[in-house]
This record gives C-alpha cells, sequence and structure tokens, in this order.
C-alpha cells in the first residue's frame, strides 16, 4: 500500500491531477489508507491536486474519524438524492456534518435520482438537475452490478457494436440504429 502511494505522489508534479477515490468507505476502514487520506486532503492542493470522494453512506464519513478534515478540505459537496435523509439519523448526519437545515433535507429526500443532486458550496447551495437524455442516461448510468456485467457481456460478444445493442435494451431503437448508421 505504501509503494501504491509513493507512485500516485511521484505523479503529483504541478500538472493539473484528478485524484478519484471511489467508494471511499472501504478506504475510510483501513487505518493507513485513512491517514494518507487525511495527509493529502491537507497538503495535495499544493500540487494541483483536486480530490474527489465518493462515498454511498454519509455514516461512514460520519464515524471515520477524519470527518472534520474531508468536510473542510472538500468545499464543494454534491449530494445524491436520498429519500431517508429525513430520517432520525439521517437527519442527524446532515445536520451536523454537512449543515442542512429543514427545507434543504427536504428537497434532497424529494429529488429524482439520476436526474437532480444537491450541491453545497462556499458561494451558495442549489438543487440542480442534470438533464441527461434518454441515450445519455443509458450509459452514464448505469450503475447496478446487473448492468454493468450485461455491458461487459455485450462488449466482449461485440466490441464494436456493443452500443447499439446496449440502447435496444434500453428502449432507444432510434439512437440504436442512429449509432449503427454512423459505423
Amino acid at each position: 500500500l505504501t509503494y501504491l502511494f509513493h507512485r500516485l505522489e511521484q505523479r503529483f508534479d504541478g500538472r493539473p491531477t484528478l485524484l478519484v477515490l471511489d467508494e471511499a468507505w472501504v478506504m475510510l476502514g483501513h487505518p493507513v489508507f485513512k491517514a494518507k487520506i487525511r495527509e493529502w486532503l491537507k497538503v495535495l492542493r499544493k500540487a494541483n491536486v483536486a480530490v474527489v470522494f465518493a462515498t454511498q453512506s454519509l455514516s461512514d464519513l460520519a464515524k471515520s474519524g477524519i470527518a472534520d478534515v474531508i468536510v473542510e478540505s472538500c468545499p464543494t459537496k454534491i449530494l445524491l438524492p436520498n429519500a431517508a435523509a429525513q430520517d432520525d439519523v439521517a437527519r442527524g448526519i446532515y445536520r451536523e456534518l454537512l449543515g442542512l437545515n429543514d427545507r434543504q433535507l427536504e428537497m434532497l429526500a424529494a429529488a429524482t435520482p439520476k436526474r437532480q443532486y444537491y450541491m453545497l458550496h462556499p458561494d451558495g447551495r442549489r438543487l440542480f438537475e442534470l438533464g441527461l437524455s434518454g441515450p445519455e442516461l443509458a450509459f452514464v448510468g448505469a450503475s447496478g452490478r446487473e448492468e454493468i456485467t450485461r455491458i461487459r457481456d455485450l462488449r466482449a460478444a461485440n466490441p464494436d457494436g456493443w452500443p447499439a445493442q446496449w440502447l435496444r435494451e434500453r428502449g432507444e431503437w432510434a439512437w440504436a440504429q442512429a449509432w449503427e448508421n454512423y459505423q
């Protein structure tokens, strides 16, 4: 693990770099990785590195022991819709960790999944909509295990034509035809 950190840090040479820490709950549960995240969040900005920190559960962040550093070092936060945002436990975490009020929690709970997002930034807070079309959402919204497996199977069977088949399976017949015509 320390070798991996070393190799990454060698690449942080001042050029704009995006370090994506996806499924961060795994990293937060590992003491060495957690310590490295704390360090990185404090020093990487100087090396022109932006950190994207993604986790499915705010409670994992709250229990991590470094939530204060993460919240402070990540000025822009984008929250996905959460129907459970107004439940007692979730409400407490959202309020304590991110300072959300009742109205903001209502908006988060009522937001449309894979379409609406709630952004927190030092300049303001806002619900916004990422108006993706059906074909766009068919690709960028495919995140479930079954969807990913199906896409891999389609790619293996037809490396060049899999997008058209995927679009058909999502009900986007005209776009599937357009893809095939483009090829």
